[in-house]
């Protein structure tokens, strides 16, 4: 939006994986400028320094149970393609819910295998 001053499901494709990230990290989207300024810079930042969860993950939650920490890790490695740079690399809000139910279903299924 910023280059373009169009509003596009791109933009809201971004602002979704803001909103994800939020939810993941605990964090609010504006951060101090030493830590990058904003939470998607922090989280890309942190990714490439550690893990893709070692850190990041809101410590708040229940990240004994790897199920769930698991899980996490797959909605933020969704939430990290809808907040690529580029417009045209993000997924359209359509593959995003799509994603999230299947990352739902792998959640459930590996679930009830541990149960049986």
């Amino acid at each position: 939006y910023a280059f373009t001053l169009k509003v596009t499901e791109k933009c809201d494709t971004y602002s979704y994986g803001v909103v994800l990230l939020e939810l993941l990290t605990g964090r609010t989207p504006v951060q101090p400028l030493d830590q990058g300024g904003d939470l998607v810079t922090w989280v890309k930042h942190s990714v490439q320094r550690f893990s893709l969860s070692s850190g990041i993950l809101d410590d708040r939650l229940n990240l004994d149970d790897q199920n769930t920490v698991d899980h996490m890790t797959i909605v933020l490695k969704i939430a990290l393609m809808c907040t690529s740079t580029s417009p045209s690399d993000r997924p359209s809000m359509r593959e995003v819910v799509l994603m999230l139910m299947e990352s739902r279903d792998k959640d459930e299924y590996s679930g009830s295998m541990r149960e049986s």
